[in-house]
């Protein structure tokens, strides 16, 4: 008895089914080992493999961290770099990261609005965010600080701001810190630290205040016009923000931050980014959130 023929296959059929299996069954974008590995069901995890992306939230403004690429239309700096290293562990592929702009105001509401799976974006722990949202890490060790003008020596440390205006970031950390150490200050509140940065060049503020992560990158923005003024109000630790409570995601975040600084992956990050700014070659930080 003859087997009936089977149904032929449309070669462009065939052609596009290779082209977007890359010839091995694997959805575009992820490679072989990414497939091997395996994530329980109903884990933020295996959410994004399957989805084959991170949507990040990351700082558009920030040299060195999180800057918009004008001529690239791509986001560059060490945050990135932390959020392409995620990307591929989950999905095998560093590109596989959807971007979305945050700023310092919205970054715990886009992440309870499920508007991004993470939040990489110079956050840093302080306790009324733990409230709101979890952290992995520290991925870096950083410290409140002060930037002022170039041409004005007469701002030394924190304590020289009192009775001046000074710019801060709505939402920030740093807005609540800095009239607890300096009572007389003048807090003048912008969306971001852009505009604070203009602010201070055109003589409106006489300092902005923040994380030295966030300072260091205006500075080489404006080096004949900016400065960082030595010393800390406050030490902060820089993390990854992720929803409330999700124990599994954790885990998986801070065992791959543990990773990367043994491996060198961290060190590698921090040197083609913040580190030609500073040239310094910190310790990393111990990942212990």
């Amino acid at each position: 008895m003859r087997r009936p023929p089977r149904a032929a296959v449309p070669v462009g059929a065939l052609v596009l089914a290779l082209a977007l299996t890359g010839c091995s069954g694997q959805p575009p974008g992820q490679s072989a080992a990414a497939q091997a590995r395996t994530f329980p069901s109903g884990t933020t995890m295996h959410a994004i493999q399957q989805r084959g992306e991170v949507v990040v939230g990351v700082k558009y403004d920030q040299p060195s961290f999180g800057l918009l690429n004008p001529l690239t239309g791509k986001p560059e700096g060490f945050d990135i770099e932390i959020a392409r290293l995620v990307a591929e562990d989950l999905t095998g592929s560093p590109h596989n990261v959807r971007y979305v702009e945050t700023v310092t105001s919205n970054r715990e509401a886009f992440i309870e609005q499920g508007k991004v799976d993470l939040v990489i974006a110079s956050y840093v722990v302080n306790e009324k965010r733990k409230k709101k949202v979890s952290f992995a890490g520290p991925y870096y060790d950083t410290g409140i600080a002060v930037l002022a003008r170039r041409d004005d020596r007469s701002i030394r440390d924190a304590h020289d701001l009192d009775g001046r205006p000074v710019c801060v970031a709505q939402g920030s950390h740093s807005a609540e810190v800095l009239p607890k150490v300096v009572p007389g200050v003048r807090l003048v509140e912008f969306s971001s630290y852009s505009y604070c940065a203009q602010a201070l060049k055109d003589r409106r503020v006489d300092a902005t205040v923040t994380s030295e992560s966030i300072l260091i990158g205006l500075e080489q923005q404006n080096p004949d016009e900016l400065r960082v003024v030595p010393g800390y109000l406050e030490a902060e630790q820089t993390a990854i923000g992720f929803a409330k409570g999700d124990r599994e995601l954790h885990a998986h975040l801070t065992g791959l931050l543990k990773e990367a600084v043994r491996d060198g992956r961290w060190g590698a990050a921090y040197r083609a980014t913040v580190g030609k700014v500073t040239g310094q070659r910190p310790k990393p930080p111990e990942i212990t959130l």
